[in-house]
């Protein structure tokens, strides 16, 4: 499975199952639920440029679609976790995000540790 087949599969869901009518406005620090596959997933949105949205993705899924979260519980696991790991950092075009029908849940302030992924990232980018 190449990268783009992954994303695709993480992040796309026939628009008949969407919950809401109105995509959510994005924030840095944000949580959103997001469609994975048949569950939900929680993503927190460390940056956001010009057409690239920057999220940490959580190990948890969730059945239903999440109303509320408690951000303290979240985690990301490990790749040894038998249950799944989420991921620190994933530079995402906001296409591909928005495709995954992002649905605010909660703020928070980022953490400078929540940026290392990013941050190593944007050095070697450049």
């Amino acid at each position: 499975m190449d990268g783009k087949d992954f994303l695709r599969s993480r992040f796309s869901m026939p628009d008949s199952l969407s919950t809401r009518n109105a995509p959510s406005e994005l924030f840095e620090g944000a949580y959103y639920s997001i469609i994975d596959g048949d569950v939900f997933s929680i993503a927190k949105v460390l940056k956001l440029e010009p057409e690239i949205v920057h999220v940490r993705i959580y190990k948890q899924h969730f059945a239903q679609r999440p109303r509320s979260i408690d951000p303290g519980a979240l985690t990301l696991g490990s790749i040894h976790d038998k249950d799944g790991f989420g991921m620190g950092h994933l530079p995402l075009r906001l296409a591909t995000f928005m495709e995954s029908d992002p649905m605010f849940l909660t703020h928070a302030e980022l953490q400078p540790e929540e940026l290392e992924g990013y941050n190593l990232w944007k050095e070697n980018a450049c």
